[in-house]
């Protein structure tokens, strides 16, 4: 399975290769509470809202870019479908086992099996 671990830098790099941002200053990066989910907040040339989310969906990476009018109703949304290999490249994902993965591995050493 994978694991987001993204920062900052490395966000604003990624949703910079699907969208024209303005300055890092001038755009709002936050992480979710217990949750490795990421947000940017920003304001394009048109005087658009524009918020990308960052998180995975059954282990796959997604960014989700919507826009609409300050107040209004949504121009568009976009979700880009990331490439693992990518991401890890990126190192804004990282692999790891999990706790059952981990006692499986186990079983199958006691028993002999690989």
């Amino acid at each position: 399975m994978f694991r987001l671990k993204a920062n900052k830098t490395s966000l604003y790099k990624l949703v910079g290769t699907y969208e024209d941002l303005p300055p890092m200053r001038q755009v709002t990066i936050t992480k979710a509470y217990r949750a490795p989910d990421w947000w940017l907040k920003w304001t394009d040339a048109d005087g658009l809202l524009c918020v990308a989310f960052f998180s995975t969906c059954l282990g796959k990476p997604l960014l989700a870019i919507e826009k609409k009018e300050f107040g209004g109703p949504q121009v568009s949304r976009v979700v880009h479908d990331l490439d693992a290999k990518d991401m890890l490249e990126r190192g804004m994902v990282e692999e790891f086992t999990t706790a059952a993965e981990r006692r499986q591995a186990e079983r199958r050493a006691a028993c002999g099996t690989v």
